[in-house]
């Protein structure tokens, strides 16, 4: 009776344990298709769109969307999230425009019609690209852009704005939708029974390079965020330097905060950094 108990333990054991096994080695190599979820048609550009032809230094052919500032106002370089492409952000930028910001919606390799692999790595390089563009054919420096990254994109944007500032060429401030500590950190999250730190390609370990961002800085957060907790968002503004303001919107979740004062609380946030008005410290805001 006992040794067949123990058998029978053994074998259920080595099923559990093979099961396992086969789960994260699946994970390992399907990862970039869990993480992100591209739409890979090329976007027609509303007209009058600039169209921002950029080559990285591996040699890919990006198209991103270029809308020129009104007189002296700043460029907002946006990175988007993890989904679809640039076309279902130029919503999110109108009021923008319409406030006399330019924007460059900066689309990724392998988003939005562009050739390339997904990566950390890639979209650095992507990001580069379009700053030296910016540089080079509209002679602005990285002190009059603005970056800004939604989602994953925070990890593009703080990446850019670590090394930007790192060279002593500060871009005019940062700015954070939904960000979060680090990709590692998220992945305990979702998979505490996976040892996420030994295989996670992609990390963006963005609260190691937070520190090294010499700009004033913008974080914002939905108190319903159901896919980055909002803490995560506290603890990379907690961890950054000064000038920095913190914002949390009630009722907002991962998607929804620029149906929510979005726009208006970053316009406000950049319309107080030249003129040294910026409020630092955090806020949460209630909805009327």
């Amino acid at each position: 009776m006992g040794q067949s108990f123990l058998s029978k333990a053994w074998y259920y054991s080595k099923i559990a344990v093979t099961v396992y096994v086969l789960f994260v080695v699946l994970l390992f190599f399907m990862q970039r298709k869990m993480i992100y979820f591209p739409d890979k048609t090329r976007p027609v550009a509303p007209e009058g769109t600039v169209i921002a032809n950029v080559t990285t230094q591996d040699g890919l052919d990006l198209q991103g969307w270029y809308f020129p500032p009104q007189q002296s106002k700043p460029v907002i370089v946006f990175f988007h999230g993890n989904a679809a492409n640039i076309f279902l952000r130029q919503q999110k930028v109108n009021e923008y425009l319409d406030a006399g910001y330019g924007v460059l919606l900066a689309e990724y390799r392998g988003f939005g019609g562009n050739p390339g692999d997904i990566s950390e790595q890639g979209f650095y390089l992507d990001a580069l690209s379009y700053i030296k563009w910016l540089e080079d054919r509209q002679a602005l420096a990285p002190s009059g852009i603005v970056l800004y990254g939604e989602s994953i994109g925070g990890g593009v944007a703080v990446e850019l704005a670590a090394s930007l500032s790192r060279e002593g060429r500060s871009p005019f401030a940062l700015v954070l939708e939904v960000p979060f500590t680090s990709l590692v950190d998220l992945g305990r999250l979702y998979y505490p029974f996976v040892p996420v730190d030994f295989l996670l390609k992609d990390r963006f370990m963005n609260s190691e390079k937070i520190r090294d961002v010499r700009a004033p800085l913008l974080v914002v957060n939905g108190d319903r965020d159901e896919i980055i907790p909002f803490q995560q968002g506290q603890k990379l503004f907690e961890m950054a330097g000064e000038p920095k303001k913190y914002i949390k919107i009630p009722g907002g979740d991962h998607n929804n905060l620029h149906r929510n004062g979005l726009q208006k609380y970053v316009l406000e946030f950049l319309s107080g950094i030249p003129s040294g008005d910026l409020d630092n410290g955090d806020s949460e805001i209630s909805q009327e």
